[in-house]
Protein backbone atom coordinates (compact mmCIF):
# COMPACT_ATOMS: atom_id res chain seq x y z
CA UNK A 1 0.00 0.00 0.00
CA UNK A 2 3.00 2.50 1.06
CA UNK A 3 4.56 1.49 -2.09
CA UNK A 4 1.81 2.52 -4.67
CA UNK A 5 1.37 5.52 -2.85
CA UNK A 6 4.78 6.63 -3.08
CA UNK A 7 4.61 5.41 -6.81
CA UNK A 8 1.46 7.85 -7.16
CA UNK A 9 2.76 10.40 -6.02
CA UNK A 10 6.11 10.12 -7.82
CA UNK A 11 4.50 10.18 -11.16
CA UNK A 12 2.55 13.10 -9.84
CA UNK A 13 5.76 15.27 -9.47
CA UNK A 14 7.02 13.54 -12.41
CA UNK A 15 4.09 15.10 -14.14
CA UNK A 16 3.70 18.34 -12.05
CA UNK A 17 7.97 19.13 -13.05
CA UNK A 18 6.88 18.30 -17.23
CA UNK A 19 4.21 20.70 -16.84
CA UNK A 20 6.80 23.20 -15.24
CA UNK A 21 9.68 22.56 -17.12
CA UNK A 22 8.70 21.49 -20.51
CA UNK A 23 7.82 24.73 -22.97
CA UNK A 24 4.94 22.24 -25.30
CA UNK A 25 3.98 25.98 -26.56
CA UNK A 26 7.94 26.54 -28.29
CA UNK A 27 8.01 22.66 -28.84
CA UNK A 28 4.30 23.25 -30.97
CA UNK A 29 5.38 26.37 -32.79
CA UNK A 30 8.47 24.99 -34.08
CA UNK A 31 6.98 21.72 -35.20
CA UNK A 32 4.07 23.12 -36.97
CA UNK A 33 6.79 24.69 -39.58
CA UNK A 34 7.14 21.18 -40.80
CA UNK A 35 3.39 19.60 -39.49
CA UNK A 36 0.89 23.45 -40.86
CA UNK A 37 -0.71 24.33 -37.13
CA UNK A 38 -2.08 22.00 -34.63
CA UNK A 39 -2.45 21.63 -30.72
CA UNK A 40 -0.45 19.63 -28.18
CA UNK A 41 -1.49 19.01 -24.45
CA UNK A 42 0.19 17.45 -21.35
CA UNK A 43 -2.65 15.90 -19.85
CA UNK A 44 -2.36 12.68 -16.85
CA UNK A 45 -3.65 9.59 -16.87
CA UNK A 46 -6.73 10.45 -14.54
CA UNK A 47 -7.92 12.78 -16.76
CA UNK A 48 -7.32 10.94 -19.91
CA UNK A 49 -9.21 7.90 -18.45
CA UNK A 50 -12.17 10.20 -17.89
CA UNK A 51 -14.41 11.15 -21.13
CA UNK A 52 -15.72 14.08 -18.97
CA UNK A 53 -11.90 15.48 -17.73
CA UNK A 54 -10.67 14.67 -21.63
CA UNK A 55 -13.63 16.25 -23.11
CA UNK A 56 -12.88 19.82 -20.89
CA UNK A 57 -9.48 19.49 -22.07
CA UNK A 58 -10.35 18.77 -26.48
CA UNK A 59 -13.05 20.64 -26.28
CA UNK A 60 -11.63 24.45 -26.55
CA UNK A 61 -10.66 23.12 -30.41
CA UNK A 62 -13.96 21.15 -30.99
CA UNK A 63 -16.53 23.05 -32.46
CA UNK A 64 -19.62 23.45 -30.52
CA UNK A 65 -22.63 21.89 -32.02
CA UNK A 66 -20.95 18.95 -33.91
CA UNK A 67 -22.32 15.71 -34.25
CA UNK A 68 -19.30 14.03 -34.57
CA UNK A 69 -17.69 15.71 -31.19
CA UNK A 70 -19.02 12.63 -28.74
CA UNK A 71 -17.25 9.97 -31.19
CA UNK A 72 -13.56 11.93 -31.58
CA UNK A 73 -13.44 11.90 -28.33
CA UNK A 74 -14.25 8.32 -27.74
CA UNK A 75 -11.63 7.95 -30.70
CA UNK A 76 -9.17 10.17 -28.78
CA UNK A 77 -10.10 7.79 -25.65
CA UNK A 78 -9.61 4.72 -27.51
CA UNK A 79 -5.94 5.52 -28.53
CA UNK A 80 -4.73 6.33 -25.18
CA UNK A 81 -5.88 3.30 -24.19
CA UNK A 82 -4.05 1.56 -26.60
CA UNK A 83 -0.73 3.83 -25.98
CA UNK A 84 -1.30 2.98 -22.25
CA UNK A 85 -0.98 -1.12 -23.47
CA UNK A 86 1.68 -0.78 -26.20
CA UNK A 87 3.40 1.76 -24.15
CA UNK A 88 4.29 3.37 -27.75
CA UNK A 89 3.42 6.36 -29.74
CA UNK A 90 -0.32 5.61 -31.41
CA UNK A 91 -1.85 7.65 -34.32
CA UNK A 92 -6.01 8.41 -35.47
CA UNK A 93 -7.91 10.23 -37.19
CA UNK A 94 -11.35 11.66 -37.33
CA UNK A 95 -13.95 13.87 -39.25
CA UNK A 96 -13.49 16.76 -36.43
CA UNK A 97 -9.72 16.81 -35.13
CA UNK A 98 -8.46 15.35 -38.13
CA UNK A 99 -5.35 13.72 -37.47
CA UNK A 100 -3.63 13.25 -33.95
CA UNK A 101 -1.04 10.76 -32.05
CA UNK A 102 -0.44 10.26 -28.41
CA UNK A 103 2.45 9.55 -26.61
CA UNK A 104 2.79 7.50 -23.45
CA UNK A 105 5.04 9.45 -20.40
CA UNK A 106 6.06 5.79 -19.16
CA UNK A 107 7.94 5.21 -15.59
CA UNK A 108 9.18 1.90 -14.76
CA UNK A 109 6.67 0.12 -17.43
CA UNK A 110 3.79 2.16 -16.38
CA UNK A 111 1.67 5.01 -18.04
CA UNK A 112 1.24 8.12 -16.03
CA UNK A 113 0.59 10.55 -18.31
CA UNK A 114 0.17 11.47 -22.02
CA UNK A 115 1.10 14.19 -24.62
CA UNK A 116 -1.42 14.41 -27.41
CA UNK A 117 -1.39 16.51 -30.74
CA UNK A 118 -4.63 16.70 -33.03
CA UNK A 119 -6.12 18.80 -35.52
CA UNK A 120 -3.07 18.04 -37.63
CA UNK A 121 -4.38 18.75 -41.36
CA UNK A 122 -2.09 15.72 -42.50
CA UNK A 123 -1.06 12.65 -41.26
CA UNK A 124 2.89 12.76 -40.01
CA UNK A 125 5.23 11.04 -41.73
CA UNK A 126 7.54 8.62 -39.98
CA UNK A 127 10.28 10.69 -39.46
CA UNK A 128 8.20 13.34 -37.44
CA UNK A 129 6.93 10.47 -35.32
CA UNK A 130 10.56 9.37 -34.65
CA UNK A 131 11.68 13.21 -33.21
CA UNK A 132 8.65 12.96 -30.88
CA UNK A 133 9.80 10.05 -29.68
CA UNK A 134 13.27 11.12 -29.49
CA UNK A 135 11.76 14.12 -27.75
CA UNK A 136 9.98 12.51 -25.50
CA UNK A 137 12.13 10.09 -24.34
CA UNK A 138 14.84 12.24 -23.79
CA UNK A 139 12.59 14.89 -22.20
CA UNK A 140 11.33 11.98 -19.85
CA UNK A 141 15.12 11.25 -18.90
CA UNK A 142 16.47 13.84 -18.12
CA UNK A 143 13.53 14.54 -15.87
CA UNK A 144 14.03 11.27 -14.40
CA UNK A 145 17.52 12.38 -13.51
CA UNK A 146 16.81 15.60 -12.05
CA UNK A 147 14.11 14.30 -9.79
CA UNK A 148 16.23 11.53 -8.54
CA UNK A 149 18.84 14.31 -7.37
CA UNK A 150 16.46 16.32 -5.86
CA UNK A 151 15.25 13.26 -3.84
CA UNK A 152 18.54 12.80 -3.07
CA UNK A 153 19.30 16.19 -1.12
CA UNK A 154 16.15 15.70 0.16
CA UNK A 155 17.31 12.44 1.98
CA UNK A 156 21.26 13.69 2.55
CA UNK A 157 20.08 17.41 3.78
CA UNK A 158 18.18 16.37 6.74
CA UNK A 159 20.65 13.67 8.18
CA UNK A 160 23.43 16.26 6.97
CA UNK A 161 21.77 18.86 9.38
CA UNK A 162 20.93 15.85 12.05
CA UNK A 163 24.45 15.09 11.93
CA UNK A 164 25.46 19.05 12.58
CA UNK A 165 22.88 19.37 15.22
CA UNK A 166 24.66 16.40 17.23
CA UNK A 167 27.68 17.83 16.87
CA UNK A 168 26.19 21.70 17.89
CA UNK A 169 24.60 19.97 20.76
CA UNK A 170 27.29 17.86 21.96
CA UNK A 171 29.49 21.33 21.73
CA UNK A 172 26.64 23.38 23.85
CA UNK A 173 26.73 19.75 26.68
CA UNK A 174 30.39 20.89 27.07
CA UNK A 175 30.36 24.76 27.43
CA UNK A 176 27.55 24.55 29.99
CA UNK A 177 26.34 22.81 33.03
CA UNK A 178 24.09 26.02 34.28
CA UNK A 179 20.49 24.84 33.32
CA UNK A 180 19.16 28.49 32.61
CA UNK A 181 21.88 29.02 30.17
CA UNK A 182 21.79 25.62 28.52
CA UNK A 183 18.15 26.42 28.34
CA UNK A 184 18.59 29.30 26.66
CA UNK A 185 20.92 28.47 24.03
CA UNK A 186 18.74 25.01 22.91
CA UNK A 187 16.14 27.59 22.49
CA UNK A 188 18.07 29.67 19.79
CA UNK A 189 19.76 26.67 18.51
CA UNK A 190 16.37 25.23 17.33
CA UNK A 191 15.16 28.08 16.29
CA UNK A 192 18.29 28.92 13.90
CA UNK A 193 17.92 25.43 11.98
CA UNK A 194 14.11 25.23 11.91
CA UNK A 195 13.95 29.35 11.24
CA UNK A 196 11.11 29.82 13.69
CA UNK A 197 9.71 33.02 15.16
CA UNK A 198 9.37 31.40 18.71
CA UNK A 199 10.61 29.03 20.89
CA UNK A 200 9.58 27.67 24.57
CA UNK A 201 11.16 24.90 26.57
CA UNK A 202 9.12 23.63 29.54
CA UNK A 203 10.17 20.66 31.65
CA UNK A 204 8.26 18.61 33.87
CA UNK A 205 7.42 19.59 37.71
CA UNK A 206 8.35 17.15 40.61
CA UNK A 207 5.04 15.65 40.38
CA UNK A 208 5.04 15.26 36.61
CA UNK A 209 1.61 16.87 36.22
CA UNK A 210 2.39 20.06 34.96
CA UNK A 211 4.86 21.42 32.72
CA UNK A 212 6.77 25.00 34.07
CA UNK A 213 8.27 27.51 31.57
CA UNK A 214 11.50 27.41 31.94
CA UNK A 215 13.44 29.73 28.41
CA UNK A 216 11.40 31.16 25.56
CA UNK A 217 13.01 32.96 22.59
CA UNK A 218 9.97 34.87 21.04
CA UNK A 219 11.58 37.15 17.81
CA UNK A 220 7.72 38.00 17.58
CA UNK A 221 6.23 42.11 17.88
CA UNK A 222 3.08 41.01 20.29
CA UNK A 223 4.99 38.40 22.38
CA UNK A 224 3.03 35.46 24.35
CA UNK A 225 2.29 35.59 28.05
CA UNK A 226 4.49 32.27 29.80
CA UNK A 227 2.27 29.67 31.27
CA UNK A 228 1.94 26.21 32.77
CA UNK A 229 0.46 23.70 30.73
CA UNK A 230 -1.57 20.57 32.18
CA UNK A 231 -0.12 17.06 30.54
CA UNK A 232 -2.06 16.19 27.83
CA UNK A 233 -3.46 19.57 26.76
CA UNK A 234 -2.50 22.16 23.65
CA UNK A 235 0.54 20.77 21.55
CA UNK A 236 3.52 20.68 24.34
CA UNK A 237 1.21 18.50 26.88
CA UNK A 238 0.11 15.95 24.01
CA UNK A 239 3.96 15.89 23.11
CA UNK A 240 4.43 14.85 26.77
CA UNK A 241 1.49 12.49 26.96
CA UNK A 242 1.81 10.76 23.85
CA UNK A 243 5.73 11.09 23.66
CA UNK A 244 5.38 11.64 20.03
CA UNK A 245 5.82 15.23 17.72
CA UNK A 246 2.41 17.29 17.52
CA UNK A 247 2.39 19.62 14.99
CA UNK A 248 0.59 21.89 12.64
CA UNK A 249 1.31 24.59 10.12
CA UNK A 250 1.53 26.83 12.73
CA UNK A 251 3.73 25.44 15.59
CA UNK A 252 6.34 22.30 16.02
CA UNK A 253 6.09 20.35 19.43
CA UNK A 254 8.87 18.00 20.36
CA UNK A 255 9.29 16.23 23.36
CA UNK A 256 12.29 16.06 25.21
CA UNK A 257 13.26 12.19 26.21
CA UNK A 258 16.14 10.85 28.20
CA UNK A 259 14.66 7.48 29.13
CA UNK A 260 11.78 8.91 30.66
CA UNK A 261 10.07 12.23 29.40
CA UNK A 262 11.43 15.20 31.23
CA UNK A 263 9.53 18.19 29.07
CA UNK A 264 8.92 19.88 25.56
CA UNK A 265 10.50 22.01 23.02
CA UNK A 266 7.78 23.89 21.74
CA UNK A 267 8.35 26.55 18.16
CA UNK A 268 6.18 28.57 16.73
CA UNK A 269 5.14 30.39 12.86
CA UNK A 270 8.28 29.83 10.61
CA UNK A 271 9.89 32.99 9.80
CA UNK A 272 9.09 32.87 6.16
CA UNK A 273 5.78 31.88 6.97
CA UNK A 274 5.91 28.27 5.53
CA UNK A 275 4.38 25.41 6.83
CA UNK A 276 5.98 23.09 9.29
CA UNK A 277 6.66 19.44 8.07
CA UNK A 278 8.11 16.04 8.07
CA UNK A 279 11.43 17.96 7.66
CA UNK A 280 11.40 19.87 10.44
CA UNK A 281 10.13 16.92 12.92
CA UNK A 282 12.87 15.12 12.04
CA UNK A 283 15.53 17.26 12.70
CA UNK A 284 13.93 18.55 15.75
CA UNK A 285 13.38 14.63 16.71
CA UNK A 286 17.28 14.04 16.46
CA UNK A 287 17.94 17.54 18.89
CA UNK A 288 15.32 16.79 21.09
CA UNK A 289 16.93 13.74 21.96
CA UNK A 290 20.54 15.80 22.56
CA UNK A 291 19.34 18.13 23.87
CA UNK A 292 17.43 16.03 26.92
CA UNK A 293 20.81 14.23 27.30
CA UNK A 294 22.11 18.01 27.67
CA UNK A 295 19.20 19.12 29.74
CA UNK A 296 19.74 16.10 32.19
CA UNK A 297 23.37 16.68 32.70
CA UNK A 298 22.92 20.04 33.72
CA UNK A 299 19.60 18.94 36.16
CA UNK A 300 22.38 16.38 38.27
CA UNK A 301 25.33 18.84 38.04
CA UNK A 302 22.65 21.34 40.01
CA UNK A 303 22.25 18.50 42.51
CA UNK A 304 25.77 18.24 43.14
CA UNK A 305 26.13 22.05 43.60
CA UNK A 306 23.18 21.92 46.24
CA UNK A 307 25.58 19.08 47.92
CA UNK A 308 28.32 21.45 47.75
CA UNK A 309 26.67 24.28 48.89
CA UNK A 310 25.74 21.92 51.80
CA UNK A 311 28.96 21.00 52.12
CA UNK A 312 30.45 24.84 52.23
CA UNK A 313 27.39 25.67 54.30
CA UNK A 314 29.09 22.95 57.23
CA UNK A 315 32.46 23.96 56.83
CA UNK A 316 31.54 27.92 57.35
CA UNK A 317 29.42 27.00 60.71
CA UNK A 318 32.45 24.83 62.22
CA UNK A 319 33.85 28.31 61.45
CA UNK A 320 32.00 30.58 62.77
CA UNK A 321 31.51 28.35 65.76
CA UNK A 322 34.78 28.70 66.47
CA UNK A 323 33.83 32.23 68.06
CA UNK A 324 36.53 34.91 66.14
CA UNK A 325 34.01 36.97 64.08
CA UNK A 326 35.12 35.16 61.09
CA UNK A 327 31.26 33.99 60.24
CA UNK A 328 30.20 32.88 57.24
CA UNK A 329 30.22 36.52 54.65
CA UNK A 330 26.55 38.25 54.32
CA UNK A 331 24.46 38.10 51.43
CA UNK A 332 25.84 41.38 50.15
CA UNK A 333 29.48 39.91 49.70
CA UNK A 334 27.85 37.35 47.59
CA UNK A 335 26.44 39.96 45.79
CA UNK A 336 29.52 41.86 44.94
CA UNK A 337 31.76 39.45 44.07
CA UNK A 338 29.43 38.02 41.61
CA UNK A 339 28.67 41.29 40.37
CA UNK A 340 32.42 42.42 39.65
CA UNK A 341 32.95 38.82 38.39
CA UNK A 342 30.37 39.71 35.52
CA UNK A 343 31.81 42.58 34.59
CA UNK A 344 35.09 40.86 33.57
CA UNK A 345 33.04 38.60 31.64
CA UNK A 346 33.04 35.60 33.86
CA UNK A 347 31.80 32.63 33.10
CA UNK A 348 28.82 30.84 34.99
CA UNK A 349 30.92 28.55 36.49
CA UNK A 350 34.07 31.08 37.47
CA UNK A 351 31.17 33.06 39.39
CA UNK A 352 29.93 30.34 41.64
CA UNK A 353 33.65 29.54 41.95
CA UNK A 354 34.41 32.92 43.38
CA UNK A 355 30.89 32.86 45.80
CA UNK A 356 31.94 29.48 47.52
CA UNK A 357 36.03 31.24 47.78
CA UNK A 358 33.72 34.19 49.39
CA UNK A 359 32.53 31.95 51.90
CA UNK A 360 35.72 30.22 52.56
CA UNK A 361 38.41 32.61 51.91
CA UNK A 362 39.41 32.51 55.69
CA UNK A 363 38.84 28.76 56.56
CA UNK A 364 42.95 28.49 57.24
CA UNK A 365 41.96 30.87 60.27
CA UNK A 366 40.47 27.54 61.95
CA UNK A 367 44.34 26.76 62.38
CA UNK A 368 45.80 29.31 64.30
CA UNK A 369 45.24 29.72 67.78
CA UNK A 370 42.43 31.27 69.43
CA UNK A 371 44.43 33.90 71.31
CA UNK A 372 46.13 34.94 68.30
CA UNK A 373 43.01 36.27 66.21
CA UNK A 374 41.54 37.43 69.33
CA UNK A 375 44.50 39.30 70.74
CA UNK A 376 43.84 42.81 70.45
CA UNK A 377 47.53 44.60 70.47
CA UNK A 378 49.75 43.85 68.36
CA UNK A 379 51.31 40.47 67.46
CA UNK A 380 54.65 39.32 68.19
CA UNK A 381 56.80 38.18 64.89
CA UNK A 382 56.03 34.33 65.91
CA UNK A 383 52.05 35.47 65.97
CA UNK A 384 52.16 37.02 62.69
CA UNK A 385 53.77 34.31 61.14
CA UNK A 386 51.13 31.99 62.25
CA UNK A 387 48.69 34.61 60.54
CA UNK A 388 50.37 34.91 57.55
CA UNK A 389 50.42 30.72 57.34
CA UNK A 390 46.36 30.60 56.98
CA UNK A 391 45.79 31.11 53.62
CA UNK A 392 47.94 27.98 52.52
CA UNK A 393 46.48 26.40 55.28
CA UNK A 394 43.22 27.20 54.26
CA UNK A 395 43.68 26.13 50.97
CA UNK A 396 45.27 22.73 51.97
CA UNK A 397 41.59 22.39 53.79
CA UNK A 398 39.91 22.66 50.88
CA UNK A 399 41.99 20.57 48.25
CA UNK A 400 40.87 17.71 50.42
CA UNK A 401 37.49 18.15 49.36
CA UNK A 402 37.30 17.19 45.68
CA UNK A 403 33.91 19.37 44.80
CA UNK A 404 36.08 22.97 46.35
CA UNK A 405 39.55 22.07 44.59
CA UNK A 406 38.68 24.76 42.23
CA UNK A 407 38.46 27.44 44.93
CA UNK A 408 42.11 26.81 46.73
CA UNK A 409 44.28 29.16 44.32
CA UNK A 410 41.67 32.06 44.95
CA UNK A 411 42.21 30.84 48.67
CA UNK A 412 45.63 31.05 48.62
CA UNK A 413 46.33 34.04 47.37
CA UNK A 414 44.36 36.99 48.17
CA UNK A 415 46.32 38.10 50.52
CA UNK A 416 48.82 38.66 47.80
CA UNK A 417 49.37 42.82 47.13
CA UNK A 418 49.33 44.16 43.32
CA UNK A 419 52.59 45.96 44.06
CA UNK A 420 54.56 42.65 44.87
CA UNK A 421 54.13 43.15 49.16
CA UNK A 422 51.55 40.23 50.16
CA UNK A 423 51.88 37.02 51.29
CA UNK A 424 52.16 33.83 51.26
CA UNK A 425 54.40 33.57 47.90
CA UNK A 426 54.91 37.52 47.28
CA UNK A 427 52.95 37.00 43.81
CA UNK A 428 52.55 40.64 41.82
CA UNK A 429 50.18 41.87 39.01
CA UNK A 430 48.80 39.85 36.84
CA UNK A 431 50.56 36.87 38.27
CA UNK A 432 47.83 36.79 40.90
CA UNK A 433 44.85 34.75 40.03
CA UNK A 434 41.99 37.12 39.00
CA UNK A 435 39.54 35.61 41.16
CA UNK A 436 42.16 36.39 44.06
CA UNK A 437 42.63 39.86 43.32
CA UNK A 438 38.86 40.40 43.27
CA UNK A 439 38.65 38.67 46.76
CA UNK A 440 41.45 40.70 48.56
CA UNK A 441 39.18 44.11 47.80
CA UNK A 442 35.89 42.09 48.96
CA UNK A 443 37.56 40.69 51.75
CA UNK A 444 39.34 43.20 53.11
CA UNK A 445 36.04 45.78 52.89
CA UNK A 446 34.34 43.27 54.49
CA UNK A 447 37.06 42.80 57.08
CA UNK A 448 36.58 47.01 57.69
CA UNK A 449 32.70 47.19 58.12
CA UNK A 450 32.33 43.79 60.17
CA UNK A 451 32.83 43.27 63.95
CA UNK A 452 36.16 42.17 64.41
CA UNK A 453 37.94 41.35 68.31
CA UNK A 454 40.99 42.57 66.80
CA UNK A 455 40.14 45.73 64.92
CA UNK A 456 37.96 48.82 65.02
CA UNK A 457 34.95 48.72 62.61
CA UNK A 458 35.04 51.16 59.97
CA UNK A 459 31.49 53.09 58.08
CA UNK A 460 30.80 51.67 54.53
CA UNK A 461 31.75 55.54 52.93
CA UNK A 462 35.25 55.17 55.06
CA UNK A 463 36.15 51.59 53.85
CA UNK A 464 35.21 52.51 50.16
CA UNK A 465 37.76 55.52 50.64
CA UNK A 466 40.77 53.30 52.00
CA UNK A 467 40.33 50.55 49.04
CA UNK A 468 40.26 53.64 46.41
CA UNK A 469 43.34 55.16 48.55
CA UNK A 470 45.33 51.69 48.17
CA UNK A 471 44.46 51.35 44.58
CA UNK A 472 47.95 49.99 42.94
CA UNK A 473 49.44 48.97 45.49
CA UNK A 474 47.41 46.43 48.08
CA UNK A 475 44.70 46.35 45.17
CA UNK A 476 44.99 46.10 41.38
CA UNK A 477 43.21 49.39 40.00
CA UNK A 478 41.51 47.62 37.54
CA UNK A 479 39.30 46.04 40.01
CA UNK A 480 38.76 48.87 42.32
CA UNK A 481 37.61 50.51 39.40
CA UNK A 482 34.78 48.07 39.19
CA UNK A 483 34.63 47.41 42.47
CA UNK A 484 33.99 51.63 43.66
CA UNK A 485 31.08 51.10 40.35
CA UNK A 486 29.51 48.26 41.79
CA UNK A 487 29.52 49.05 45.42
CA UNK A 488 27.87 53.12 44.83
CA UNK A 489 25.19 51.25 42.71
CA UNK A 490 21.60 51.75 45.06
CA UNK A 491 20.47 48.21 45.54
CA UNK A 492 24.24 47.33 46.65
CA UNK A 493 24.24 50.08 48.96
CA UNK A 494 20.56 49.35 49.99
CA UNK A 495 21.64 45.41 50.83
CA UNK A 496 25.04 46.79 52.84
CA UNK A 497 22.72 49.52 55.08
CA UNK A 498 19.92 46.95 55.77
CA UNK A 499 22.89 43.78 56.68
CA UNK A 500 25.41 45.85 58.60
CA UNK A 501 23.56 48.52 60.17
CA UNK A 502 20.11 46.74 60.48
CA UNK A 503 18.25 49.63 58.05
CA UNK A 504 14.79 48.13 56.46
Amino acid sequence: MKNSFEKTERQKEFLNYLEKNVDLKRVTTISSKLLGPFVMCLISRESAMSEKKLARVLCKSLKKGEHARKSCIRMVNSTIKKAEKSKKNESFKCSVTNYGFCFPLVDNNEAFGYIIAWRLQKEPPPPMIAFFAYFVETTLRGTKKELDLNQLYKTIQPRAIALSTVHTVHRLISSSLYLDELLSRIARLSMQIIKANRCSIKLLDSKKKTLLPKATVDLRTKKAKLKKVKIGRWAPGKAVKYEKSIWSNQYLATPLIDEETIGVITLYDKVDNQPFDNFDVEIMKTLAEQSAIAIKNAQLYREQEKLTMGSIKALAQIIESKGTGIGKPKTSFLRIVHLIGQEFDMRQHELKTLQYATLLHDAGELMVPDEVLRKKGKLTDKEYRLIKEHPLKGARIIKSLKSLKSIAPIIMYHHENFDGTGYPKGLKGGNIPMGARIMAIVAAFEAMITKRSYRITLPINRAIQEIEKNSGMQFDPTVVKVFLKIVKRKDVARLLKKEIYGYK
